[in-house]
């Protein structure tokens, strides 16, 4: 059975630098065919990850990192998609300042993914700026663009997110940070087809990852759906 990781970080932070052939080296030891790689948020470099995606094309899919408050935000995603080939747009709210629902910061983005037929991954817990209605609000006004929710809504609004994923088409949840119960709880309530796999590395565990959605889904097909074929549907792999 293919297993796509569908969150990984790679490249500088403060205090490390995060190399691919460290992920390779993960990957390897647990099974994980591809990763979706994006760079670190602290020091956005794609040009990195096209370097990575480029030295391991069978290994990695490259996705953009985009402060949206950066003047030249959208040329960058725009070189991401058309030049690079990258599959999707990473966005944390949290982290660069604004609300998951502002139209006026985030509508361009979302028409470029629109566009280039991609697909959009978000950070996305309870707190103020990111809790999952107000990326709903953006899955409800971009339909044609796949949203991925990371973490589920933890802490406080796992219920919330799985409800919202049982009724937005385009809106999914992926597992990584999220507690074993509440992975449980989006396999009940929003289905396997709504789920994806994803670790979080370096700060997730890959196998742990993995032995979370294991422990709770025996049937093999639903199994499929979440490590590899939600993946490939919504990056439109073939």
């Amino acid at each position: 059975m293919e297993i796509i990781d569908m969150l990984t970080h790679i490249g500088k932070r403060k205090g490390e630098f995060y190399q691919i052939e460290s992920l390779i080296e993960s990957m390897e030891l647990t099974g994980v065919d591809k990763c979706m790689i994006c760079s670190q948020l602290e020091t956005i470099d794609n040009e990195y990850i096209f370097e990575c995606s480029e030295k391991y094309p069978d290994k990695t899919l490259g996705y953009a990192v985009i402060n949206p408050w950066d003047i030249n935000g959208e040329y960058e995603l725009e070189h991401c998609f058309r030049d690079l080939g990258f599959f999707g747009l990473k966005l944390n709210a949290i982290r660069f300042g604004y609300s998951a629902d502002r139209h006026s910061v985030l509508d361009p983005f979302f028409d470029l993914c629109r566009s280039y037929g991609k697909c959009v991954v978000v950070h996305g817990q309870s707190d103020l700026f990111s809790m999952p209605d107000k990326w709903a609000e953006m899955a409800r006004s971009f339909p044609e663009v796949p949203l991925v929710l990371y973490h589920i809504g933890v802490p406080t609004m796992s219920d919330r997110a799985c409800q919202l994923a049982k009724e937005i088409p385009n809106y999914y949840l992926s597992t990584c940070a999220s507690y074993p119960p509440v992975v449980k709880m989006a396999y009940s309530i929003a289905g396997p087809e709504k789920l994806l796999y994803s670790s979080d590395a370096p700060f997730g565990n890959m196998n742990e990852e993995i032995t979370k959605i294991e422990y709770y889904v025996k049937n093999e097909k639903h199994k499929e759906l979440i490590f590899s074929e939600n993946a490939k549907r919504i990056m439109k792999m073939g």
